[in-house]
């Protein structure tokens, strides 16, 4: 893809102008909290992207980049604030300058326009994820097996297997929901259909028990089994289906009404108390019923999680354990409130099940009412239906099932008044119409019989579609599934593998036989990883924290190389090294060193020890660094850049700040000590609170380093390898001038180590101290500009072999013949 050479940036979030050269090579910008560094990180998204990830998502309604993207102070004059990127194309090495204007944030400007430039910048916006902030790294880890497998998914450019996932998810529920619906309709037609036969089945051998008397009663011939579908009432006077009226068979649609109406407060009764019950629960403890609708927030508001301040309210909390800790109380209460709506949603269907059996009954009934009924029956009863098919169309959603609680604990049906009285009433006027001769009542029944048996048919047709198509799309959905899982299970065992590796780099002494599964389940990705010997568990089950914040930090690593690979030469990681727990820091920059030489990483960090030892170990060289040290709105961050240290002591000398350089001198010979204390196997005397000081760790290293010296030149005899000899010799003799220099050793060593007392030397004076433990410290390290590494030996346990540098430069024999 591309690396960046050269950052200016001008009036743009809380930086007023800066210009900053990372030379395409990894590139510190480090600074205490508040300084302005994530300003940098700000300014390269929008740059390539044209947006600002700050200001868009969850929690960042009203702001926008057009609006806050400029600096307060030229927040109405968006055309002030503007980055410019000198970028560089790695396999090509075509060069251009990007620039981007928040005013036209939309567009951006190359100098020169190269298609190929153009055509590489657009694919870095289509990738956010190369720029990677803390509060992101956890989303990897600790979320629901769904939400992960979205971030991965999404970061792996795969969206689309989720998302069609989920659209055949939707359908195949959808088409259930039909079934159900038109199963409920043929069971209802079928209902219809035996009461008018007065049948207990509806085998052709009852249907036919029940026509063929009527038929011959008519003069008409009997239907056979094979013709039973054709038309019962074939031969029967054509008539309005609507007109007809058979006396026995409205005597039994009323009695089937009045019977059901009976008992209409036991209908779903154990139901609705059901529900009542989870509403009461929702009632007492009113979170519940708001964490239904809040989950998703929570669980982002968990991912930003970053210090004491909530990131969903901004209230101030004690520590940052507290903060995480209410917010997985919350959600907590989310999955017991989920299960209850899960319930309310269970019991509701069942109700609006008996709703629409009921409105089957009914409908039949207001017919019958509208001609014979008493005054305002068949009004009633249509008002009912009205009634009844609104209260099932609530019974599909929480809130909507909340609002009518006072009319399940009262009766849901809620018939119309005086109802039995009416139906009894209605029965009587049909008993005691005339009986309707033997003709007249063959052909009603058989038209009704028809009417019903075609209405019976068409629902049963509907159902058999409804089921096809129901499993159809259960077929396909998991038919989708299992090719779908197939591929992310290869493509996450390849991804889990080297997530394992990478973790395993970072935790060789404690989890060297470290595992981690990957397992993608229904649109679920579950994680699990292992915890020693004991089993594989879900990383927040016994991991602390910095090692789940390590893991997420190495499964992004190897998401990025499963999906880049080659083209993995960028990424801006803000603030993310502070995951990675002290001890294993090393060995996080020997992890990006050695499987990501082709890449640049852009790194801020507010932890000064943590940018020195990105130095020491050889990740970033000695000018890839701006140092800021604060901020004010008015002048935006005060920066350093990252001179050689011994450069940045000269300016304080040259200020007569001779208090300041000598204290950025101790630090920086104290840092380094401790490093080469470590690498060179140097012994101290043990400390409790392992505070060791530059009197401690500088004689140590110094001795250390005459010790090894000395074992070269007695391997060296041994192999009688003049060369050898006369190589070490010549190190030797340096090392003494070294020493010597300005008072001898006992002045280096033990009177220099006292930096307060060097405030009262001249600048001269001071330079020689300096001079001094730059000259020691030379020694110390490989002159190859290149590489710049501290001395080493290995191995680094037991009798050490040899006492070398990265590059191979340096490399003396230790170990005799």
């Amino acid at each position: 893809m591309i690396q960046i050479e050269t950052v200016s940036i001008r009036e743009l979030r809380g930086i007023r102008e800066l210009t900053i050269e990372p030379r395409r090579e990894n590139f510190i910008v480090s600074g205490p909290n508040g300084s302005g560094k994530s300003g940098v990180v700000d300014a390269i998204q929008f740059a390539l992207t044209g947006e600002i990830s700050r200001l868009s998502g969850k929690g960042t309604g009203g702001l926008s980049v057009l609006r806050h993207g400029p600096h307060v102070d030229r927040r109405d004059d968006p055309a002030a604030a503007e980055v410019s990127l000198g970028l560089h194309l790695p396999d090509s090495g075509k060069k251009a300058v990007l620039t981007r204007n928040v005013k036209t944030a939309k567009t951006f400007h190359l100098e020169p326009d190269d298609q190929d430039v153009r055509a590489r910048i657009e694919e870095v916006a289509a990738h956010p994820e190369l720029s990677l902030s803390r509060r992101e790294i956890i989303k990897f880890i600790l979320v629901e097996a769904g939400q992960r497998s979205k971030e991965i998914q999404a970061l792996l450019k795969l969206e689309e297997i989720g998302a069609t996932r989920g659209v055949l998810k939707t359908t195949a529920n959808k088409l259930s929901r039909n079934h159900a619906e038109a199963q409920r309709a043929a069971s209802s037609a079928e209902d219809a259909l035996r009461r008018h036969l007065d049948a207990a089945d509806l085998t052709r051998e009852a249907i036919l028990a029940a026509v063929n008397p009527r038929r011959r009663r008519l003069g008409l011939p009997e239907l056979e089994p094979a013709d039973l579908f054709a038309a019962l009432d074939s031969g029967v006077s054509a008539g309005s289906s609507a007109d007809v009226f058979n006396r026995d068979s409205a005597l039994r649609d009323v009695e089937a009404l009045e019977s059901t109406s009976l008992d209409l407060s036991g209908l779903g009764a154990e139901e609705a108390a059901r529900i009542g019950q989870d509403l009461g629960s929702l009632d007492h403890d009113r979170a519940l019923f708001a964490a239904i609708r809040r989950r998703s927030f929570v669980e982002r508001g968990l991912e930003l999680v970053e210090g004491e301040r909530c990131p969903l309210c901004d209230m101030e909390w004690d520590d940052e354990e507290h903060l995480k800790a209410h917010l997985r109380a919350k959600l907590a209460k989310a999955e017991e409130a989920e299960s209850i709506q899960e319930r309310l949603l269970r019991n509701g269907a069942v109700l609006e099940d008996h709703a629409q059996r009921l409105v089957d009954l009914i409908r039949p009934i207001q017919v019958l009412a509208k001609r014979d009924g008493s005054a305002g029956f068949s009004d009633g009863l249509a008002a009912w239906i009205r009634d009844l098919a609104e209260f099932a169309a609530q019974l599909s959603d929480v809130e909507s099932i909340a609002s009518i609680r006072e009319r399940l604990q009262k009766g849901w049906a809620s018939p119309p008044a005086n109802l039995q009285e009416d139906l009894a009433a209605l029965r009587r006027t049909i008993q005691a119409k005339p009986d309707q001769s033997a003709t007249v009542a063959a052909q009603t029944f058989l038209t009704l019989a028809q009417d019903r048996l075609v209405a019976c048919e068409t629902a049963r047709r509907a159902q058999r579609r409804a089921l096809a198509a129901a499993e159809a799309g259960r077929a396909v959905y998991n038919t989708y599934c299992e090719v779908g899982d197939g591929y992310l299970g290869a493509l996450y065992k390849e991804v889990e593998d080297t997530f394992g590796s990478y973790y395993r780099e970072l935790n060789k002494e404690d989890e060297g036989e470290f595992r981690a599964k990957l397992e993608p389940d229904e649109g679920g990705l579950d994680l699990e990883v292992a915890f020693y010997d004991k089993g594989m568990f879900p990383p927040g089950a016994y991991h602390s924290e910095g090692h789940q914040d390590g893991m997420g930090v190495c499964l992004y690593l190897s998401l990025m190389r499963r999906l880049l690979g080659a083209k993995f030469t960028f990424a801006v990681l803000d603030d993310v090294v502070m995951s990675v727990d002290q001890g294993h820091r090393k060995k996080f920059c020997r992890l990006l060193r050695t499987h990501f030489p082709d890449t640049q990483f852009i790194i801020t960090t507010h932890d000064r020890v943590w940018a020195k030892q990105m130095h020491t170990e050889g990740l970033v060289g000695s000018k890839g660094e701006v140092a800021f040290h604060s901020w004010s709105v008015q002048a935006g961050p005060i920066v350093e850049q990252a001179k050689e240290v011994w450069e940045q002591i000269e300016v304080e000398i040259g200020r007569e700040d001779i208090s300041g350089a000598a204290g950025r001198l101790r630090r920086h010979v104290e840092y380094v000590a401790s490093e080469l204390a470590d690498s060179l196997g140097a012994s101290l005397r043990y400390r409790g609170d392992l505070a060791y000081d530059l009197g401690d760790l500088f004689s140590a290293v110094v001795g250390r380093h005459g010790e090894l010296l000395g074992l070269a030149s007695v391997a060296a005899e041994s192999w009688k390898d003049a060369a050898a000899q006369e190589r070490v010799a010549t190190v030797k003799k340096a090392r003494s001038e070294s020493l010597a220099t300005h008072r001898g050793e006992s002045w280096i060593v033990n009177k220099a180590i006292h930096w307060n007392e060097w405030a009262t030397f001249t600048a001269e004076e001071f330079r020689a101290v300096v001079a001094a433990f730059r000259a020691v410290l030379d020694q110390l390290r490989c002159v190859n500009p290149q590489c710049g590494s501290w001395f080493y030996v290995t191995p680094r346990a037991g009798d050490p072999d040899s006492l070398r540098c990265r590059c191979s430069a340096v490399s003396i024999n230790l170990r005799r013949r």
